[in-house]
């Protein structure tokens, strides 16, 4: 009985499901998107509106199963941990999830303690990724986060006490006035923490605020180097990772699942369908489940554009991608490849250390 039912499940395809919160303390600086501040009030009554459209999703995952969640957005944490809890017990019980399927959650530091730890805690979660941002002192008070070093440490110690040691910790380089010295010094504290993962990303070229592009460049290529000397492998563009710390979520897109997106503007492509939610929060909240009311932007992807869209996910992986797998996207692939950003050898297209870089600023990946 056992072995038929894991031969079903392995006939069903893979999907992910994204979760978006968009709830923060306040606006992150050197971020963008649509970040809410709303009152307690705002924000059962959005998690309410998540869990009618997680639990109408029946016919989106029509023989497929879900393999990775990830809970992010902006700062899911600030949000009631017990209906957190409530949400990701609500996804394994509704969605046809996968065995051992990951379940993550985005926190910041100051947000996780006893009272959350207990909320999340009933739901299970099997990752949580942590957003830290820095951990030198000029630049932790450049990003002006609400939370200190001290937050920092302290979530970890109760991370492990709660036995959640799945542990990604996300970092940012390219800030104002950063050095390569405090960037070190970050990286160094943050292998402290011992986590499973170091996620790093720049600032985003669209700010104008941050270090130069070729600056950045550099304090990447120290991270690169720092973080593989201390033995933690960069198996997707700015993660690096223990053998067990790499995000299923992240690995699960890149090799092609489908991808469920759940909230407020979230995004979605399922068999070839793509679509995104509505950005307006009331009506979100109003019609959350019912799809002729939220779904915008709907469109059925030609196989060009699939191509594409699997090269784009493909490429973050170290291994690159089967060039068979997307030769309808020969064309665009040829026009990266004259710009160095990606060569075809053995069979496989993979990024170049130029292709890297150009992945991690957003200048032409999806």
């Amino acid at each position: 009985m056992a072995s038929a039912s894991a031969g079903k499940e392995a006939s069903l395809k893979d999907a992910t499901l994204f979760v978006n919160v968009p709830f923060c303390i306040e606006a992150p600086r050197y971020a963008h998107g649509r970040y809410l501040t709303g009152d307690g009030a705002a924000k059962r009554k959005y998690l309410e509106a998540v869990m009618r459209e997680v639990a109408s999703l029946g016919d989106v995952l029509e023989g497929k199963r879900v393999v990775a969640v990830r809970i992010g957005g902006g700062s899911p944490s600030v949000v009631s941990p017990d209906q957190l809890g409530e949400l990701m017990r609500l996804i394994r019980a509704e969605l046809p999830m996968a065995h051992g399927a990951e379940m993550a959650l985005e926190a910041i530091p100051n947000t996780v303690g006893v009272p959350s730890l207990t909320g999340w805690g009933q739901g299970k979660p099997s990752r949580v990724e942590l957003r830290v941002g820095a951990i030198h002192l000029r630049d932790l008070d450049e990003l002006h986060p609400p939370y200190r070093v001290s937050d920092i440490q302290n979530a970890v110690l109760f991370l492990d006490k709660f036995g959640m040691n799945n542990v990604s910790v996300s970092l940012v380089y390219g800030l104002p006035g950063q050095t390569e010295a405090s960037w070190r010094q970050t990286l160094r504290k943050a292998l402290d923490l011992e986590p499973y993962e170091v996620a790093v990303s720049p600032v985003s070229p669209a700010d104008g605020e941050g270090l130069a592009q070729e600056r950045q460049r550099a304090l990447y290529e120290v991270a690169s180097a720092l973080l593989g000397e201390r033995g933690l492998v960069e198996y997707a563009v700015g993660r690096f990772a223990r053998a067990t710390g790499e995000s299923a979520y992240v690995k699960a897109l890149a090799s092609g699942a489908d991808a469920v997106g759940v909230g407020l503007g979230a995004v979605s492509c399922v068999d070839g369908m793509a679509w995104r939610n509505t950005d307006d929060f009331e009506v979100y909240c109003a019609g959350s489940d019912d799809p002729e009311q939220v779904v915008r932007d709907a469109a059925q992807l030609d196989d060009e554009a699939r191509a594409v869209l699997v090269a784009r996910r493909a490429l973050c992986l170290s291994e690159g991608v089967e060039a068979e797998r997307v030769s309808a996207a020969v064309g665009e692939l040829s026009a990266w490849e004259a710009e160095g950003l990606v060569v075809c050898e053995d069979g496989r297209w993979r990024l170049t250390s130029e292709g890297r870089f150009a992945w991690q600023w957003r200048t032409w990946a999806l």
